[in-house]
């Protein structure tokens, strides 16, 4: 059987709790805070004993809750994980996003490196949420599958604008399709969701080297 994360007790600064008693929040930052603890759970009670076996009582437990607060914020339990899905996909292209930022004149072979760590790097950061998001997700139904579909868009976008850097700095260099883009994000998350399984998330840097030689390979960048 998969080898599920330990727990992660390395809650998001956002996450925490509100004080007890009177407080200066107003009732949307309350709101807000209940929202990023609930995002924060339902990934973590997916991680620990599947989807198929979450519920919301799990959920506003360890987030600390009521349940009419959680109903108040979302229709039902998959409207929670979606939520926390699209959530958490946004906050790793921001971490990738941030990290290029730091490179704006690089060549292309140090851009993609520094997006495949950077990538690799937030997975590793929040294990739980890495298994949810990338292991979970597959049998999480329609809905989950129509979501993960709208993500792997948004990775084909982001390769295929360092597919057009490339192009301008090499205007005779063959085109390279969306579709074997999407191969390429699709097996990168393969092997992310193999070693999830087999080693925990904490070997997901480890695999820097191959997936930035496989997007060099398939870019048609020279690489070492």
């Amino acid at each position: 059987m998969p080898a599920r994360p330990a727990s992660d007790h390395r809650a998001a600064p956002a996450a925490v709790r509100l004080p007890r008693g009177r407080h200066p929040l107003t009732q949307q930052a309350v709101a807000a805070s209940q929202r990023v603890r609930l995002l924060d759970a339902v990934a973590r009670v997916v991680a620990r004993g599947g989807y198929g076996a979450a519920t919301v009582a799990d959920v506003i437990a360890l987030a600390g809750v009521s349940r009419r607060t959680f109903y108040e914020q979302f229709a039902d339990l998959e409207a929670c994980f979606l939520a926390a899905y699209e959530d958490g996909m946004r906050s790793l292209f921001d971490a990738i996003r941030g990290a290029l930022a730091e490179l704006p004149a690089a060549p292309l072979e140090p851009r993609i490196r520094r997006a495949v760590e950077a990538y690799l790097a937030a997975l590793a950061s929040r294990p739980e949420a890495a298994w949810a998001f990338t292991i979970e997700v597959m049998g999480a139904g329609r809905r989950a599958l129509d979501r993960r579909a709208w993500v792997m868009a948004q990775w084909v976008a982001r390769w295929r604008a360092l597919q057009t850097l490339r192009e301008r700095a090499a205007p005779g260099a063959a085109p390279v399709s969306d579709r074997r883009l999407l191969a390429l994000v699709g097996g990168s998350e393969e092997l992310v969701r193999e070693t999830l399984r087999s080693r925990g998330a904490s070997a997901l840097p480890g695999l820097a080297d191959e997936l930035a030689a496989a997007a060099q390979l398939l870019l048609g960048i020279a690489g070492n």
